[in-house]
């Protein structure tokens, strides 16, 4: 059933826990209003559930602009590096130095950790989720299976593509034909401990354009029109222009077996404990506002309650309350769109 579920299994923080994570966002430098944009996280490996501000501490280096809404907590923007994709000795350890295609410039790798933020982080890549079944292990019908973190096709603005593809021309990489994309590294790895598979970026991809619609296999897509097209960075403190494109682009329908908590969206990265709407810097009712991408506002899968008040009435909650507020949803719980979908932002 598509109706959220409340954890009830876990406590509610204290107050002094509440006033503690709203006094160290603040001093973080993290306004908190009741504009703050929460929504849901559609993209699903190790995602939060909602985009909601995260304090990354000062050892995070990378990811800091996302820190007013992330869909990526601390440690998890902590761990994303390029360790294992071009270093990997192809037997599972961690020793990054033995074999590989040597290392690759500083300049090269901070364009990919910057798209390992986007992907991790920013809840707009959610609009691009490939498959409506993210439930893991789950077989399609070639034989491959589906996820919840693939995208399909996400335009990527011409000039990054461009611009990594000048930082890393001359960089080597493990490349399989006849795909040669970073997800058959490892296997390429494993056959290849002599070097042999070794090649540079221009001696596989001409321009930015042929790597960027293709080194990600179908994850991203090169675009030329900035009007459409995604950053893949922002100054931190900036809010994120990417809220600001492809406004009318609806979210998938939710994955089944990904529930949010409404009241409490939040989880707390020092206590674990479920932080409410509110005190994590969200609106209360940041379930119905627009483009939230929750199904209460016509943002996922249809319900299968009739009704808001019956949705929320067999979850225990005052369904008065909730589906009455002046900026509820609709009673009627809505039909989904054909492709899927939101309310446009």
């Amino acid at each position: 059933p598509l109706c959220w579920t409340q954890h009830s299994a876990l406590r509610s923080p204290t107050a002094f826990t509440m006033a503690l994570l709203r006094f160290t966002l603040l001093a973080a430098g993290l306004v908190l209003t009741a504009a703050q944009e929460c929504d849901v996280c559609h993209l699903h490996y190790y995602h939060k559930e909602v985009s909601s501000p995260e304090v990354f501490g000062a050892g995070v280096k990378q990811c800091r602009e996302y820190q007013s809404e992330s869909c990526c907590t601390q440690t998890e923007a902590s761990a994303i590096s390029l360790a294992g994709l071009f270093y990997d000795n192809g037997d599972g350890s961690d020793t990054y130095t033995n074999y590989g295609c040597g290392k690759v410039s500083d300049t090269c790798q901070a364009f990919f950790i910057d798209m390992q933020c986007f992907h991790k982080c920013d809840k707009n890549a959610g609009k691009f989720r490939k498959f409506e079944n993210c439930q893991a292990d789950t077989v399609q019908d070639d034989g491959t299976y589906f996820d919840g973190e693939e995208m399909d096709r996400l335009p990527v603005r011409a000039s990054h593509c461009n611009a990594m593809f000048e930082a890393c021309k001359d960089e080597r990489y493990c490349a399989t034909a006849p795909k040669n994309s970073i997800f058959e590294i490892e296997y390429c790895m494993q056959n290849n401990f002599d070097g042999s598979g070794c090649r540079t970026f221009q001696d596989v991809w001409k321009d930015g354009t042929e790597m960027c619609d293709n080194f990600f296999e179908e994850n991203f897509q090169y675009q030329a029109d900035d009007s459409i097209s995604y950053v893949m960075k922002f100054p931190e403190g900036d809010a994120n222009p990417n809220n600001l494109v492809l406004t009318d682009k609806d979210y998938p329908n939710t994955c089944v077996g990904h529930e949010v908590n409404v009241t409490h969206p939040h989880v707390d990265a020092y206590s674990g404990q479920r932080v409410t709407a509110e005190a994590a810097g969200c609106a209360a009712n940041w379930h119905q506002l627009p483009g939230s991408g929750h199904p209460l506002n016509g943002t996922a899968a249809e319900s299968e309650c009739s009704s808001c008040k019956d949705c929320y009435s067999d979850l225990g909650f005052n369904a008065d309350a909730e589906c009455d507020a002046p900026s509820s949803a609709p009673s009627q719980a809505p039909s989904p769109a054909p492709s899927g979908g939101s309310s446009p932002k």
